[in-house]
């Protein structure tokens, strides 16, 4: 659809360009200023999110361009902005803006994965620029570049044709340096140069100001700006701002101490996964793990160490789960476990597996010794609905149902010793 309407929009412009070629050059040259502007405001301002130091150079580079490109303008035969100038002088700022963009592409090669001095950048740039405006417009000493009655001038057509050496060579050079320029830049930088070269092309042939010649070159040359404000936009807003929507929401489904999905996160999962979740003849299992005395590390040991243990546990009970299972902290020293694909034996015999290896774990510390693990489990077959508050309910009570065996048998056991 962009193509499409590209197209149409040249083909329009061109249009426009036999009717009225001022006209049309003020437009093509206004939507190419602006395009450089943009491309100044977002090289610099996403800076902070890009890290792309290619398009940072580039902003500043094309802010300049577009002040020549802005006198090229104004100075452009039938303006009347500058009555004094002839055709030479717009084609003389021409030169010039077309030296700083090339100049500007085919040092981007170099600077890749390099940090950039933003303000010694811009210091060179604003000299540059200025030296150009004052040798054309206040001391006329640039080189002529187009006269009256003749054309284009020697220096004029090999000037373009070292532009086009210098950025086809530059395109193939960045190709070659792919892997050393931040993933993306490399491709909007080298379609630029390439465009940009087509461009320079065009405004070889022309001997009208007025021409065919120059309007395709200044189509080109709005296309090859267009190209990079878009890769810009690209790297520099959305791609950044979709992974901090993307870390955001990780964010609000993961439990920041331990890593693991919270009790929305694990929703959401369940959600999203529902379908793959039971088999033909296999259901779901669920299990709530509790941790017994936790309170009494805390109190022994302190809350940091406490987190430390939520951790470990957590860890653990990764390396013991499936991997297509679902482990969530629910709150506090609650876990869960979502167990996919599995009929009744099969979860009694995984909870066997996860009771075993937490045992173990706290067996072989010395600090961990007290703690314990009650774990409650649920089942839902195969075909019936999801009711997420019950499977919970049915597991907790089986979870609590384990506690309070365990207490009954510590409470036997003391009395069995007691003399």
């Amino acid at each position: 659809m962009a193509v499409v309407l590209s197209l149409l929009s040249g083909v329009i412009l061109y249009f426009v360009s036999e009717v009225n070629y001022l006209f049309f050059h003020a437009l093509v040259e206004g939507f190419a200023i602006l395009c450089a502007a943009l491309i100044y405001v977002l090289g610099t301002k996403t800076y902070h999110h890009s890290k792309n130091d290619s398009f940072l150079f580039l902003g500043i580079a094309y802010l300049h361009v577009a002040i020549l490109d802005f006198m090229h303008t104004l100075t452009y035969k039938g303006m009347g902005v500058f009555p004094a100038f002839d055709s030479d002088a717009p084609t003389q700022l021409w030169i010039a803006g077309r030296f700083l963009e090339t100049i500007s592409l085919f040092l981007v090669i170099f600077i890749a994965h390099r940090k950039i001095n933003r303000k010694a950048v811009g210091a060179v740039y604003t000299a540059v620029t200025t030296g150009f405006l004052i040798t054309i417009m206040v001391y006329p000493v640039f080189p002529a570049c187009f006269i009256e009655g003749q054309g284009l001038t020697t220096f004029k057509i090999w000037n373009e044709y070292a532009f086009i050496a210098l950025l086809l060579g530059g395109a193939y050079a960045l190709y070659m340096r792919r892997d050393r320029v931040m993933a993306g830049s490399w491709k909007v930088i080298s379609l630029a140069m390439i465009i940009t070269a087509l461009s320079e092309l065009a405004f070889t042939l022309y001997t009208d100001v007025y021409g065919i010649s120059n309007a395709v070159g200044h189509l080109l040359k709005v296309a090859s700006y267009y190209v990079i404000f878009e890769g810009i936009m690209i790297q520099g807003i959305e791609e950044p701002y979709s992974l901090i929507a993307s870390e955001l929401k990780e964010m609000a489904w993961t439990d920041a101490l331990t890593g693991q999905f919270n009790r929305q996160g694990m929703l959401e999962e369940m959600a999203k996964h529902w379908p793959e979740m039971t088999e033909a003849d296999k259901g779901m299992g669920l299990l709530v793990l509790d941790l017994d005395n936790f309170k009494s590390i805390n109190d022994r040991y302190g809350h940091l160490y406490g987190d430390e243990v939520l951790k470990a546990f957590s860890e653990r009970l990764a390396e013991t789960v499936r991997d297509n299972d679902i482990a969530c902290r629910f709150g506090g020293d609650e876990f869960v476990v979502v167990l996919r694909g599995v009929d009744f034996n099969k979860m009694m015999r995984i909870q066997g597996r996860i009771q075993t290896a937490l045992d173990e774990w706290i067996r072989t510390s010395e600090r961990l010794q007290g703690l314990g693990v009650s774990i409650g489990s649920a089942f839902l077959a195969a075909g019936d609905s999801l009711d997420m508050d019950r499977l919970l309910r049915e597991a907790d009570t089986s979870m609590y149902a384990v506690k309070e065996s365990k207490k009954r048998a510590a409470q036997d056991q003391t009395l069995l010793t007691s003399p």
